[in-house]
């Protein structure tokens, strides 16, 4: 029985990497690819995937079964069906793999990435637009659509360009962290200690439970690394309710 078991192991891993060699990619991602034990894979990936086809590409790579990997982006754990093109994810961006500790995670659990789930309005002590007034669909895809930050980037852009939100454990500096709360307030995510996480990276000094630290990418140029950040312009907000400039009755986003 050992014997077969192994067969078909290293049948359906074959299967996969061949799967994944063989198929079509006319847009495809760069991807980085960190598991909490310290490897790094480089995978192709079309944006057009969902997490679940990733799962099926990386689980062989790292010895496991798809349904055993958590990956994790953004203090998030991405759902299955989530795709790609939506996660915000750039030219060699980094996504973590983990293996999960349960098989079905609830659904409370699984989510979009903060930078795709926060609004301006959360991070603000205004209230730009009221819960109780229900959203037509136009409405909502325009927001979706919407730029949530902006950051001063120095090196290579030299200028303000749009940002994206990203989270690491405080003390070892890994993305490989879920967050307890979404921020509700800039406070949440510029001063330290202000939200927890779950720290999923091997012999963090901290645990399993420690600090999640928030920090800022630019959107416009290939991640060189995580180490590569920005500034928040937290003073600058996108223009939800087209106010008009009193100068020139222009209404802009920014």
């Amino acid at each position: 029985m050992f014997g077969l078991d192994y067969v078909l192991e290293f049948l359906r891993t074959m299967f996969h990497l061949l799967w994944f060699t063989k198929k079509s990619l006319s847009n495809s991602l760069n991807i980085y690819i960190k598991s909490n034990t310290g490897n790094t894979l480089s995978v192709e990936l079309d944006p057009k995937w969902d997490i679940k086809n990733v799962k099926e590409v990386i689980a062989p790579q790292l010895g496991l079964q798809p349904e055993e990997v958590k990956i994790i982006l953004a203090g998030k754990e991405l759902d299955d069906s989530l795709i790609i093109e939506d996660c915000d994810l750039g030219e060699q961006s980094i996504l973590h793999a983990v293996r999960s500790k349960h098989k079905s995670p609830s659904i409370t659990n699984l989510s979009r990435p903060l930078n795709e789930s926060l609004k301006d309005l959360q991070l603000s002590n205004i209230v730009e637009t009221p819960h109780d007034i229900p959203q037509t669909a136009d409405e909502a895809e325009a927001d979706r659509k919407r730029i949530h930050f902006y950051v001063y980037c120095s090196s290579p852009c030299g200028g303000m360009r749009e940002g994206k939100l990203r989270v690491r454990c405080s003390r070892c500096k890994s993305g490989a962290i879920t967050v307890d709360a979404d921020p509700r307030c800039w406070e949440d995510v510029l001063e330290p200690h202000r939200i927890s996480g779950h720290c999923e990276q091997t012999n963090c000094k901290d645990g399993p439970v420690g600090w999640a630290e928030f920090y800022f990418k630019c959107c416009e140029h290939t991640s060189k690394g995580e180490a590569d950040q920005a500034v928040p312009l937290y003073l600058i907000r996108a223009n939800v309710r087209d106010v008009p400039c009193l100068a020139c009755s222009d209404v802009r986003l920014v």
